[in-house]
């Protein structure tokens, strides 16, 4: 309810004036600059097969977007995924890269990679 009022007095301009609304400008000075937050690095949505190393095994898995800096993957739900792993990528050349694992829902999941590719 008191969002939907402030909602209200903003498209208004109620409040807004000179000096910075309601907290007297202090609202403002709480974010920080959208020049602070770095971009994130591309994604490239695509389909390449990769390889999870665990131990002595390795996992067949389904790459469906890649960054430098992470991945998301598609594999068998069941199977367990430690906190931190080794992922290969087949491509052009094989690839290996230490990647830890960010998020899992169902038979996907993401990846954050410890260093970035290049």
């Amino acid at each position: 309810m008191l969002a939907a009022g402030r909602a209200a007095r903003v498209a208004d301009g109620a409040g807004m004036g000179e000096a910075g609304g309601e907290n007297g400008g202090a609202e403002g000075a709480a974010r920080p600059p959208a020049a602070a937050v770095p971009p994130r690095p591309k994604r490239h949505r695509l389909i390449q097969q990769g390889r999870i190393v665990l131990g002595d095994s390795l996992v067949p898995c389904v790459i469906h977007d890649l960054s430098r800096a992470g991945a998301k993957i598609h594999l068998a739900a069941r199977v367990e995924l430690p906190g931190t792993f080794d992922l290969v990528i087949a491509g052009h050349d094989l690839r290996t890269v230490r990647a830890s694992l960010r998020w899992r829902r169902g038979a996907f999941a993401g990846l954050a990679f410890l260093s970035p590719l290049p």
